[in-house]
């Protein structure tokens, strides 16, 4: 493991690089809990305090909210990686991450004079979309004094395993050109640490919601995972995002959207 050279607006955070690792999600929760940030507080004087993180070049075991679900990713292609971050330091997390991640890819697409045909959407909860292709994912999980958020962006990927090939993109598909990783670290740190301290950040994740006013189909709580595919599955209207994050999403025939703190979203129509 190594220092990696980057610009981290959080003070006193550190950026650390690790060639290949099963989950960065895994490193920087050993790492938290060496430092004592995850035993006993994350204190200004931590060794890995608010902000840290941990990248790695490739990592075998990456995985996404649901246990059946693996985050698949060629070595020394994409962006992956996981923030240390403390929880009092903003509400509804991955929403504000997630809302982060889509300004930055549009920042660093404009760094290069360069725009996106279709542009970048938050899919809630925790999903970077170009149209309905999946480029990234955002995992937030819980410690004992912080949340560990592992990110996992397609940056240079070109090809993808078999089932994935109509389901996923990259940035580098997308953008017609090379990107790079770290130069879209900074950029993206950059709008995480603006983000976290946002009054109006619901207005703007709003902005940026996939399929917002428009019709979709949402699998609540645990029909999401394919444990719990006999539950019903709502058709209706994504409407927005409340005070919590929480999903706002308007079943049909119904007069008014009902807030789901879990779940997930997928395109469909009324038909």
């Amino acid at each position: 493991m190594e220092t990696l050279p980057i610009r981290n607006p959080f003070p006193r955070a550190v950026s650390l690089l690790v060639e290949a690792t099963g989950s960065t999600q895994g490193e920087a929760r050993r790492l938290a809990e060496a430092c004592g940030a995850d035993g006993g507080g994350a204190s200004p004087g931590s060794a890995f305090p608010h902000g840290s993180l941990v990248a790695a070049n490739a990592q075998s075991s990456g995985r996404g909210r649901f246990p059946e679900r693996e985050w698949v990713s060629e070595p020394g292609k994409n962006l992956l990686f996981t923030l240390f971050l403390d929880p009092t330091a903003a509400s509804a997390l991955p929403i504000r991450i997630g809302s982060a991640l889509c300004d930055a890819v549009t920042l660093y697409g404009r760094s290069l004079g360069a725009s996106f045909a279709v542009p970048p959407r938050l899919k809630w909860p925790n999903d970077l979309m170009f149209a309905d292709r999946k480029a990234a994912g955002i995992l937030c999980e819980a410690g004992s004094s912080g949340v560990f958020a592992g990110i996992g962006l397609n940056c240079n990927q070109l090809s993808f395993p078999p089932g994935l090939e109509t389901k996923a993109t990259s940035l580098a598909l997308e953008l017609g050109r090379d990107v790079g990783r770290w130069a879209l670290l900074e950029i993206f740190l950059e709008a995480l640490a603006g983000a976290l301290r946002d009054a109006d950040w619901r207005r703007r994740a709003e902005s940026l919601l996939w399929r917002k006013g428009e019709p979709a189909i949402f699998l609540p709580g645990s029909a999401a995972s394919s444990k719990g595919r006999e539950q019903r599955a709502l058709i209706g209207t994504v409407e927005g995002i409340d005070e919590s994050g929480n999903l706002l999403f308007r079943e049909r025939g119904k007069a008014k959207a009902q807030a789901h703190a879990s779940g997930e979203l997928r395109a469909g129509t009324y038909e």
